[in-house]
């Protein structure tokens, strides 16, 4: 059940902005097991199989227990609109209650006779966060600089994880992010900009399960980018970053403090009106983040026990070297349009999160580590323009993609890495009525990593009609999803194996203009 009301207002060169939503739903009904069909077999293999229908056969089927949330949030906003930019100021708010499903603590003491029994305690998510926010652009048009343009946000964040009716372990993140760009005239065909940015993040835990210690982390980047047209045919482009990160804290065993530079070349070509090429090849350098360095402890949202490379006592992680090439072919004829691309993206010390056959307080154990690996992969989507005469139309779009993720030394698979998918929709108008449907084709995934279990493959179907009254500006909908009420489990989530897609839904509503 959600309502949101939004409003703009204003007078002159000043205009306003105000909304406001509110959102909640009860727990998730899904058309099966909570628990996927291969983790129900892992844990049949592991423990007696009399045991574990007793533990699990009565829950878990048809609902994701402790799945429920309360939701809302809003926002005021404030810009002055001039002839030659705009400023503008907002202040929003995000708060939010839910559950974590598949977690839960087990007394660990055997029962005492004639004593009650401490029951499992569930986990719930109490979520504020309020950020305030200013963006700004101004055009100089001098001999120089020819404009300039601004944001700034400063972000309060804090999450407080309940075990039960107790504080268990809290979470606050204090952060600051500011970006100026200045853009310079236009010399000839060559155009561009050159920026500076900066980010603070103040991160903070206390309790139990504070999996990642305090730590402050400030990057600083440079940055540059230019564009030249060579006639109406070919347009260059290049681009050059330099950051320097550091994390400190007052707990932690080894600081970081490095700079990683990125550059990238890429180029457009236009052979014919209805054809464009266009390929880029990048060179950056990644730094590791405080979790990857120091992560400690069970990782309640994912489900999971994460140490980082500090924690292994490896010390700290060398940058990400990547290197990619990607190549583009659009075409566009008017009734159909179409894109194909394929990229190769080779990384050195690439950091991975990689799952281990331990166990630590009922979470499998995952550890930050490096490898040199390599990505491929691929990328198609066409739009077909069937029917269009006046308000009517009828259009289909179909796509498809694939990754392989491998390490270069082994050959092993990457853990996380999608299946192929193949998607269809149509999408169809009359005068003010609009309907549409759409379906999604994902394979199994069992190339996977060590110690990951595989995914099975899915169909997701979905639908919607809508129609839109002139007057008095009403505007109602219905949208249906996963229409074949199928089990649906996306392999990139940490909780695929615990927590698969909502069954079939159906959504209607109403929004009304004045």
């Amino acid at each position: 059940r959600d309502a949101a009301v939004r409003a703009h207002f204003g007078t002159g060169s000043i205009a306003f902005n105000a909304d406001y939503f509110t959102r909640s739903t009860d727990n998730i009904e899904i058309p099966g097991f909570a628990e996927s069909y291969a983790l129900r077999q892992l844990e049949e293999a592991e423990h007696d199989e009399e045991e574990h229908e007793e533990e699990h056969g009565e829950q878990g089927f048809g609902v994701v227990e402790n799945t429920d949330s309360e939701t809302s949030g809003g926002a005021l906003g404030v810009s002055f609109v001039g002839e030659r930019g705009f400023f503008g100021v907002s202040f929003s708010t995000f708060d939010s209650q839910y559950g974590v499903p598949g977690h839960q603590h087990h007394e660990e003491e055997e029962p005492v006779p004639g004593e009650a029994t401490v029951e499992e305690e569930v986990v719930r998510i109490e979520l504020e966060q309020s950020r305030v926010d200013a963006r700004g652009e101004y055009d100089l048009d001098g001999a120089l600089l020819g404009g300039i343009r601004f944001r700034a946000a400063v972000n309060d964040y804090e999450h407080i994880e309940l075990e039960g009716a107790e504080v268990g372990t809290m979470f606050d993140v204090q952060g600051t992010d500011a970006r100026i760009e200045l853009r310079h005239a236009k010399f000839g065909a060559l155009e561009g900009a050159v920026g500076l940015q900066y980010k603070r993040i103040d991160f903070d835990a206390i309790g139990e399960e504070a999996f990642v210690p305090a730590s402050d982390t400030e990057r600083t980047s440079l940055f540059v980018f230019e564009e030249v047209a060579l006639g109406d045919t070919w347009v260059l482009q290049g681009s050059a970053r330099f950051e320097d990160q550091s994390i400190s804290g007052a707990t932690l065993s080894e600081n970081y403090d490095d700079g990683a530079f990125g550059a990238s070349i890429g180029a457009i070509w236009k052979p014919l009106d209805e054809i464009r090429v266009s390929a880029n090849l990048a060179s950056t350098e990644r730094h590791p983040n405080s979790t990857e360095l120091y992560a400690d402890g069970p990782h309640v949202a994912a489900q999971r026990y994460e140490r980082g490379s500090v924690t292994l006592g490896n010390g700290i992680l060398a940058k990400e070297q990547s290197t990619n090439f990607d190549l583009t072919i659009h075409g566009d004829s008017g009734r159909v349009e179409w894109s194909i691309t394929g990229f190769v993206n080779s990384v050195d010390d690439y950091i991975l999160l990689r799952p281990t056959a331990e166990e630590i307080d009922e979470f499998q154990v995952f550890d930050f580590d490096q490898a040199d690996v390599e990505f491929t992969g691929i990328e198609a989507e066409a739009r077909f323009d069937l029917w269009t005469e006046g308000d009517r139309h009828l259009d289909m779009r179909l796509f498809t993609d694939f990754v392989n993720g491998e390490e270069d030394a082994t050959g092993a698979k990457l853990p996380r890495v999608p299946p192929w998918r193949l998607g269809f929709g149509l999408h169809g108008s009359w005068n003010a009525l609009d309907a549409s449907l759409d379906a999604v084709f994902a394979g199994d995934q069992d190339d996977v990593a060590d110690n990951e279990l595989p995914t099975e493959s899915y169909t997701l179907l979905g639908a919607s009609v809508s129609y839109t009254f002139a007057d008095p500006g009403l505007y109602v909908f219905l949208r249906g999803s996963n229409l074949l009420d199928e089990d649906i489990r996306q392999h990139t989530s940490p909780l695929k194996d615990l927590v698969p897609l909502p069954g079939r839904s159906v959504h209607v509503g109403l929004r009304y203009e004045f």
